[in-house]
């Protein structure tokens, strides 16, 4: 009777988490506790999740949660025998879902009693007594409530039929009396007639980490990040199994390169989920990154409210001294995303005041603990719930774009003031100022003039290169070029990409009647800006390189820099089919080809093309690359007829022996067990094995 009460009970519990249990699969680790956990200063913001990744835990051995639940908790393995598990892991790393997944299967799978208790639920109570005089009376009526029932209740208990799943032990409420550690609360209640259970319980990596000693007895099993690409596609892949365009459309968003770091913020699963949700309701990504974390911001409050309740003003103030803090810790260059404990209070006020900033902070997780200084092993060290979230709320606290170039620059610097515009570690926080929608445009636009008609006085001076700007001058440049991705509707974006292309690719000054040359760094840096800055305006300057330029190098950079911005870019797929149908510039038609069947696999108009390209020029060196295996493999996939019959037209008809035999590699790879293929390549032994070997084995 109990079970059959508490399975009906749990399919509601912590239901503002949104998991899809069949859909959760984080894997876990085995670890042992070495030595504090002591922090370096430097972490990129783009690799922010790595600030969670212990440095004090050994990892012993990882688990897919299928063999978890079978080895340790069905088979009794591990120094407890699966009695007294410990689950840690960062804010959203899937605890509770695993936990809930625990209690299915003891449900499914044995005859023992799952008791499922959030501790924010005890609310300073002991746990004996909730179990006795609150568990019980919500699970079996008051009518039939009698003293046999609690006699048979304890008598499971004893002989180790009941398993207690303690979710958030950081979520209890603690009493000052006892110091406010709730992991010695639960050490000390789990004694006596309660020591015969069985105990599963998630705890938040910070909380864990405060006094581990608390509960050593514990097993303790770590959640591990989700991998980027594998698990995080997958995970879209089901979160989509419905819509699968749809999923298939988010996971070509999400790879391209300017979201790199979204890619390591979704490596966690309440991460991941609050992105597929946003592009789910909002058929697609907002229009920027400020607006995407927004989301993500409010998403947070609202999945943590039914257990800290805040108000709007409580939210805004202390959403201004997160902001004050992560200025505060960007700036420190040695330490700009793991921040010391001195800084935090004297921002936030006294972590152990309850009714602090930085109690609260530590509550929603917007900060968590995550080990000591390497300097000071008695200081404590925390880190944003993700670094780019530190980025974030950076750029929300400005209101002005003097805090990154002075106002009052001419062409010279003005002392005592920073440029930040020049520091690699406020690029992000700039960009997500930028797409800010609160910010007002002709601030925005202010600031953007700024930046291309930035002076540093450095432009004189004689150089066999030449060049129409100082360094400084280019770096502000570049930076206003990818802030207009941001900022899309600014209005000298289309001057900023046209000074990129003429940067990039050396044109013909009519004026003048020269070309101008650049240093190297600088047409090789434009190249990288212009994957990202506005895309479409990009990508129509490019493609109208790749039509009128004459310059076949000029086309093929052209080329190579859409298919590294183009992936999955429908505007970038049709104009390439538009260009490999015009017949008049083979040059052109090859370069489009190539290039569209990188980002657009199995495109008909690419694999046509293609066939065309070998048959008629397969003794030229350009298809020679294309015949390599792995290079059609991108553009085609295997077993495309219309390009076997191509290689094997190529196989028939050519005596180059070079390409014989990279046409036999690839049509072998592409179509396994190819008669032509086949007989090519046994020709091909035994016609030229004694001079010919060298040229053989790269066909292997």
């Amino acid at each position: 009777m109990l079970n059959r009460r508490l399975s009906s009970n749990l399919l509601t519990a912590n239901e503002d988490i949104n998991f899809n249990l069949d859909d959760i699969h984080v894997p876990l680790a085995l670890v042992e506790r070495r030595q504090r956990d002591k922090r370096p200063g430097e972490t990129r913001a783009e690799a922010g999740s790595q600030l969670y990744e212990p440095t004090g835990y050994e990892e012993k051995q990882r688990f897919e949660h299928d063999q978890f639940l079978q080895d340790i908790l069905g088979k009794g393995e591990g120094k407890t025998k699966g009695r007294q598990i410990a689950i840690i892991g960062e804010p959203g790393a899937g605890k509770t879902t695993l936990l809930q997944k625990i209690a299915f299967w003891i449900l499914e799978e044995r005859s023992d009693l799952p008791i499922w208790i959030s501790l924010a639920d005890l609310q300073g109570r002991e746990l004996g007594d909730y179990l006795l005089e609150t568990w019980l009376k919500q699970v079996i009526p008051s009518s039939r409530l009698s003293e046999q029932v609690r006699e048979d209740f304890l008598a499971q208990l004893e002989q180790g039929r009941v398993w207690l799943l303690l979710d958030g032990v950081d979520e209890m409420a603690t009493e000052r009396a006892t110091g406010g550690l709730p992991l010695q609360q639960i050490a000390m209640q789990l004694k006596g007639w309660i020591a015969s259970a069985r105990v599963v319980l998630t705890c938040r990596l910070n909380v864990w980490e405060a006094n581990l000693n608390a509960l050593e007895a514990f097993e303790t099993y770590r959640m591990l990040n989700y991998d980027y690409p594998s698990n995080v596609q997958e995970f879209i892949r089901k979160f989509f199994v419905k819509d699968p365009a749809n999923g298939e459309a988010l996971r070509q968003e999400l790879a391209k390169a300017e979201y790199q770091r979204l890619q390591d913020l979704v490596k966690n699963p309440l991460r991941l989920t609050l992105l597929c949700s946003t592009w789910q309701i909002s058929e697609g990504l907002p229009e920027t990154q400020a607006e995407l974390y927004k989301k993500f911001v409010g998403k947070i409050y609202q999945w943590k409210q039914n257990y800290f309740s805040t108000t709007e003003p409580q939210r805004q103030q202390l959403n201004h001294a997160l902001g004050e803090l992560a200025r505060r810790g960007i700036d420190d260059a040695a330490s700009p995303f793991r921040l010391r404990h001195q800084l935090v209070t004297e921002v936030l006020g006294d972590c152990d005041d309850d009714k602090s900033l930085c109690a609260l902070a530590l509550q929603l997780g917007w900060l968590n603990q995550v080990g000591v200084a390497a300097e000071d092993d008695t200081e404590k060290v925390y880190a944003f719930y993700h670094a780019t979230f530190q980025e974030y709320f950076a750029a929300l606290s400005l209101e002005d774009w003097d805090f990154f170039l002075p106002r009052e620059h001419c062409d010279r610097p003005v002392s005592g003031r920073p440029y930040r515009i020049f520091d690699p570690l406020w690029k992000q926080t700039i960009l997500l100022w930028l797409g800010r929608k609160d910010v007002p445009k002709e601030k925005k636009e202010e600031f953007i003039s700024r930046l291309i008609e930035f002076e540093d006085g450095c432009r004189e001076g004689e150089n066999r290169y030449r060049r129409d700007r100082g360094f400084y001058e280019y770096r502000a440049y570049f930076l206003a070029a990818s802030g207009i991705a941001e900022f899309k509707e600014c209005d000298r974006a289309d001057e900023i990409v046209a000074q990129l292309v003429r940067w990039g690719f050396r044109y013909f000054d009519e004026e003048k009647q020269e070309w101008p040359t650049f240093f190297d760094p600088i047409e090789l840096e434009v190249r990288t800006v212009l994957g990202e800055t506005e895309p479409t305006k990009a990508i129509a300057a490019l493609f109208n390189l790749i039509a009128n330029s004459e310059n076949v190098y000029i086309r093929w950079q052209a080329a190579y820099i859409l298919v590294q911005m183009g992936a999955g870019n429908p505007t970038v797929i049709a104009a390439l089919v538009n260009l490999i149908d015009q017949p008049e510039s083979e040059d052109t038609r090859r370069q489009s080809t190539e290039s569209l069947g990188k980002i657009n696999a199995g495109n008909p108009k690419a694999i046509a093309a293609l066939a065309d390209v070998i048959v008629a020029y397969y003794e030229y060196r350009w298809p020679m690359r294309l015949l390599e295996a792995d290079s059609l493999g991108e553009i085609i996939g295997p077993g495309n007829p219309i390009v076997i019959a191509a290689l094997g037209n190529v196989i028939d008809h050519t005596n180059n022996v070079d390409i014989r035999c990279l046409a036999a590699d690839s049509l072998g790879k592409i179509d396994p067990g190819n008669p032509t293929a086949i007989t090519a390549l046994v020709n091909l032994i035994i016609g030229y094995y004694e001079d010919k070997w060298p040229r053989w084995s790269r066909a292997r």
